[in-house]
């Protein structure tokens, strides 16, 4: 049995990369977007860690003066 054969040609190509060029083109502002609010979710993560890590240090001094 014969197999149905396709053949794509470059216009085919072409059009297809030029709609994909309008499908991307707003995205390298969504991208920008998105790496400010993982810039913001990190700085906040890492300040809890901080304030977590004071309060570890401050509540262990306190506990190991009161013994």
């Amino acid at each position: 049995m014969d197999e149905p054969k396709v053949e794509i040609g470059l216009r085919e190509i072409y059009d297809a990369v030029l709609e994909l060029r309008g499908i991307v083109k707003g995205h390298p502002d969504t991208l920008d977007d998105h790496e400010a609010r993982i810039r913001n979710l990190e700085m906040k993560v890492w300040g809890f860690a901080g304030i977590g890590s004071v309060a570890s240090v401050l509540a262990s001094i306190i506990i190991n003066q009161g013994i």
